[in-house]
């Protein structure tokens, strides 16, 4: 391949014309892109009802049609022109923008990359007007016949970009995505009706509606009202609306794991990390929580100019939101037991917590107190010398090893498959939430970078991280160090201990790190187990208020005498 040879052209000013069309694919790249502005511009005029039409996915044609407040002539005069708004006049209204646009950028790019149309009246019984724009040239204004409102008319799209026009998608397709962004605004906004059209024919109707409902409607046979639950959380300058189904409506996707703010859908990881971990011990690994995340908050406190079609946002206060997610989560999930697993009567006789796993012969506690390294295992598995289990005193019955993974047992009129490595990660887990950490000095200080902003909140945070197990100090410029350690801690790896930390102050960090611990710590599959060992296991199990491991997996499956008796045919009394 040749050498690329550096351009000789000068530097030179574009002209406006070919500025302009660069501006406006930033804002329009697609028929949903237009679909996007044209609803949010009806929201914002107060509409209460609006319809969409396409034809051929929006390909050939886009008609957004709502009952707002309408234009006056003059306002439509102006419109389509660039940077032409009435959301905002200076820069500093930039800090206080409540409607969802304010750019003035969208009807300019529609207007300048197709045959653009606008009706408009303000009152029913008032003159309407009539502006036609192709390719970003007027071509009238007139009086027109029309109710309150404004009818958009948008047609064929990209005519003068023949690049853009050739990487458009299929009808079916580009309709998809003009429906799913009809979706996100008629979810934020459940009192508004919202219609959609594609090729004559109706495709979608959303009457206004509860929030829970109109959830529902949104995504029918996806999501059902019943098991949709309200909860609502207040901050300072901000309120956090969750809306989540059962942990039974989990899904393999996050499709349906959504944040809104100031009703508009954005990509806020934090925001859905937050549900997430609202349902932690709720839903297994490898799934996810159906949770709906609203949030309303002073403008002043959010950012939403970083992003062409504001799908992002930055927070002045994110960790008193995502805390406040978390919260509202949870208060749904409260008077829920664990889906699909009721917790078991405990048992009587049972000892106290399970101690971290130790090698045969190994002493509670050997190399130092606190300290629970973990062992290598080699634990012979050998059943009770008369070859045969007997049950314990609290009617437990050791009947065996499963795969390497399950621990099989007796209960009276039931059989016990026991996960091991969950269930005493789930035990280990909670003993390390209850306990006092015992400190440890470490002879090589872990150290790591940080930047300004990581120094100075763990700085701020020293007290919190040393009552978890972790003493962290200032080592320099742009550099901290953990110079002690809960014994409890050190079997977590180098590299999971620092990312904790530098999360530290959010409301996971703490359940992060002693599920990690606990997960490191717990017995494996593949380890051989032996019967009193196992017993002890069962007993401690079953005492769990919420049998699941920290990352939600159930601990155990049980068969009641009755169903095994009908696996094998035989009478049932």
């Amino acid at each position: 391949m040749p050498e690329r040879m550096p351009s000789s052209r000068r530097v030179r000013i574009l002209r406006d014309e070919v500025s302009r069309k660069i501006a406006a694919g930033e804002v329009i790249d697609r028929p949903f892109s237009i679909v996007r502005e044209l609803l949010d511009n009806a929201l914002d005029a107060g509409a209460r009802s609006v319809d969409v039409y396409l034809e051929q996915g929006g390909l050939a044609r886009v008609r957004v049609v709502d009952d707002g407040a309408g234009m006056p002539a003059e306002d439509l005069e102006l419109c389509w022109l660039a940077h032409a708004t009435s959301k905002i006049e200076t820069e500093d209204d930039l800090l206080t923008v409540s409607s969802l646009g304010f750019r003035g950028e969208a009807l300019s790019s529609i207007a300048l990359c197709s045959h653009l149309v606008i009706t408009s009246c303000t009152d029913d019984g008032a003159p309407a007007r009539r502006l036609e724009v192709h390719g970003g040239k007027l071509r009238s204004l007139e009086p027109s016949q029309g109710r309150r409102g404004t009818a958009v008319d948008v047609s064929e799209l990209f005519f003068n970009y023949p690049a853009r026009r050739k990487f458009l998608k299929s009808p079916s397709a580009e309709s998809g995505l003009c429906r799913s962004i009809l979706v996100d605004r008629a979810a934020a906004h459940p009192e508004v009706s919202f219609r959609l059209f594609a090729d004559g024919q109706p495709r979608l109707s959303l009457p206004p509606a509860s929030a829970v409902d109109r959830l529902a409607q949104c995504y029918e046979g996806q999501v059902d009202a019943r098991l949709l639950s309200e909860s609502v959380e207040e901050g300072e300058g901000f309120s956090v609306r969750v809306v989540a189904g059962t942990p039974d409506l989990r899904r393999r996707d996050r499709k349906l794991l959504q944040c809104f703010v100031n009703r508009r859908r954005v990509s806020e990881f934090s925001l859905l990390q937050a549900a997430e971990y609202g349902f932690s011990g709720f839903v297994p690994g490898g799934w996810h929580p159906v949770a709906f995340v609203f949030v309303d908050t002073d403008p002043s406190l959010v950012d939403f100019n970083i992003h062409p079609a504001k799908k992002e946002v930055r927070f002045r206060n994110l960790p008193d939101v995502h805390r406040a997610t978390v919260a509202a989560v949870k208060k749904i999930l409260e008077p829920r037991a664990p889906a699909g697993n009721e917790p078991l009567q405990p048992r009587q006789g049972a000892a106290g917590v399970i101690a971290p796993w130790r090698a045969a012969g190994q002493p509670q506690g050997e190399g130092g107190a606190g300290a629970v390294p973990r062992p290598s295992f080699d634990l012979p598995y050998a059943p009770d010398p008369a070859g045969k289990p007997e049950p314990a005193a609290d009617g437990i019955r050791f009947l065996g090893q499963a795969f390497g993974v399950f621990l099989v047992f007796e209960l009276p009129g039931r059989l016990l498959m026991l996960d091991q490595h969950a269930a005493h990660e789930k035990i280990l887990f909670e003993r390390l939430a209850a306990r006092t950490p015992e400190m440890q000095d470490l002879l090589f200080p872990l150290c790591f970078d940080v930047t300004d902003d990581e120094e100075r909140r763990l700085a701020g945070l020293a007290a919190e991280l040393d009552a978890v197990g972790i003493r962290l100090h200032r080592a320099g410029a742009r550099a901290m160090e953990v110079t002690a350690l809960a014994g409890d801690l050190k079997p977590l790896p180098e590299a999971a201990l620092v990312e904790i930390i530098r999360g530290v102050g959010g409301a996971q960090w703490r359940r992060d790190l002693l599920a990690t611990a606990a997960c490191r710590m717990a017995i494996k599959e593949g380890d051989r187990v032996d019967a009193v060992t196992a017993r002890e296991l069962c007993a401690q199990a079953l005492r769990l208020e919420v049998p699941r491991c920290p990352h939600g997996r159930p601990i155990w499956h049980e068969l009641d005498q009755k169903t095994l008796l009908r696996l094998v045919d035989r009478p049932v009394d």
